[in-house]
């Protein structure tokens, strides 16, 4: 697969995912000079639960080791957006990951050390909820990527073929896939947590579990979910339904621009299971033949499927007729 010759991404974009990356560290280093005067030898550093901290470290290496780290990832960032190359989806991923080491930076400095200079001292530095915003900051990296310009994909190979209807005629085509790997992860999880949680529930430990032992019956829900799947094609549109019952994607005729029958690999579209990426998402379940739709709004959504030339040109052509009637 290869990128196609693309007007110049916007600039603007790319300035502002740029000034995003500048944030980790300013909030670092105004945070130092709003507390400077409060600040102790040593700030919280290690919760084993939301209460009392467990652990310290000494307050000066803490911030010079956030700030040094955030500074990096800003300067990082910078200088890849002004390169030419790699392609705006390389770029994107980078950012995300970067992104994420700086907000974790921040959030290691900014949150403890809030805690400490609040309580007077290490030992009364309780986490509580803020444990929330501490995880949320890990999540800094999405917003650059967000805020990046798409760049729709090209498949050379692919030839948008549309089926052809009489002005009577209706089709539909409709496919269950079966995902062994998502049966196989689901299993694995559910094993993994019994094997954590069961004792710790016959002792009795309930409310220490509970979060943890929540979480990971979520994930395993989740993967079980793509165990199954409902691919549709009709006068809806494209649609993919998951074992539950529940619509992942629907795309209806109105927007859809080209279908195309091609070769799906993961990690052209982010690696396997669910993938939503700026301007890009998609349902990767292996590597090998899949559709890839482009709506009307230059977004992109790809499913791997096997023989998907039926569904890609009955698709175009439902698309085309809905596209010729609203004329």
């Amino acid at each position: 697969m290869h990128d196609t010759i693309a007007p110049k991404p916007s600039r603007l974009r790319q300035v502002i995912a740029a000034l995003t990356m500048l944030v980790p560290p300013l909030a670092i280093g105004v945070s130092y000079l709003a507390w400077a005067s409060d600040l102790p030898a040593d700030v919280a550093s290690h919760w084993s639960g939301t209460g009392v901290p467990d652990d310290s470290l000494p307050t000066i290496p803490v911030f010079i080791a956030t700030f040094a780290v955030s500074v990096v990832a800003a300067v990082g960032a910078i200088v890849l957006l002004a390169l030419p190359k790699p392609h705006m989806r390389t770029k994107r991923m980078i950012m995300l990951f970067i992104g994420l080491v700086a907000g974790m930076a921040a959030g290691v400095w900014i949150i403890p050390t809030w805690l400490t200079v609040q309580a007077g001292s290490v030992e009364g530095a309780v986490l509580g909820l803020w444990v929330i915003p501490m995880a949320v900051s890990s999540l800094w990296g999405i917003i650059p990527a967000a805020i990046l310009p798409p760049q729709p994909m090209h498949f050379p190979g692919a030839t948008p073929v549309a089926m052809e209807l009489g002005e009577t005629e209706i089709g539909a085509w409709s496919r269950t896939i079966t995902a062994k790997m998502f049966l196989w992860v689901t299993l694995g999880v559910v094993a993994l947590t019994a094997v954590i949680y069961v004792p710790l529930l016959i002792e009795g430990g309930f409310e220490v579990a509970a979060f943890g032992l929540i979480t990971m019956l979520v994930a395993a829900l989740v993967c079980a979910s793509f165990i199954r799947l409902r691919v549709s094609v009709d006068w809806r549109g494209l649609r993919v339904v998951s074992l539950f019952g529940i619509p992942l994607k629907r795309i209806a005729l109105d927007q859809v621009a080209v279908v195309e029958a091609t070769e799906v690999r993961p990690m052209d579209w982010g690696g396997w299971g669910y993938r939503v990426m700026p301007g890009r998402s998609a349902v990767v379940l292996r590597s090998g033949p899949g559709l890839v739709v482009t709506t009307a709004a230059d977004k992109q959504f790809a499913i791997t499927i096997d023989d998907p030339e039926q569904p890609a040109a009955l698709l175009q052509a439902l698309a085309g007729r809905a596209r010729v009637g609203d004329t």
